[in-house]
């Protein structure tokens, strides 16, 4: 299996790219373990797996850019007016390869405009969503 560089990652909002940004990640699926009710004189629990499973979240941060109005700041807009992200959300591996929310899945932008200025450094920005109804699903697999 190939190594994959970053260098060429980035996140796109329909056919915007969100500038500035330096790393991204999804949390993964997971599915919660349950436990199988143990009876007298037995010494192993036993678990199975729930029958829902947790899409997860996602996260991404970057540098502060607020003259990014068509990326940074429209997401900020989304998260504070209550909207979720349908299939529009896209975040790169490389050229040919991105993540997305499954079909009938949305993102809710639970987190935005979370920024850090330091006082000798570069402002950094991060964003939050939680992924709903679908999991996130890779679509190609080249580079």
């Amino acid at each position: 299996m190939a190594a994959i560089s970053g260098k060429d990652a980035k996140v796109m909002y329909g056919a915007v790219e969100i500038l500035n940004l330096t790393q991204w990640s999804i949390s993964g699926f997971t599915k919660a373990p349950e436990e199988i009710t143990t009876a007298f004189g037995d010494t192993i629990k036993s678990y199975v797996l729930a029958d829902a499973g947790e899409p997860g979240t996602i996260t991404f941060e970057g540098n502060y850019d607020p003259a990014d109005t068509t990326g940074q700041a429209a997401l900020a807009t989304l998260c504070k007016e209550g909207t979720s992200l349908g299939e529009d959300l896209y975040l790169y591996v490389a050229a040919a390869t991105f993540w997305r929310v499954g079909t009938g899945g949305e993102i809710l932008v639970t987190k935005a405009d979370a920024v850090t200025m330091p006082r000798s450094g570069i402002g950094k920005v991060s964003f939050e969503g939680k992924v709903s109804g679908a999991a996130m699903e890779q679509v190609g697999t080249g580079s």
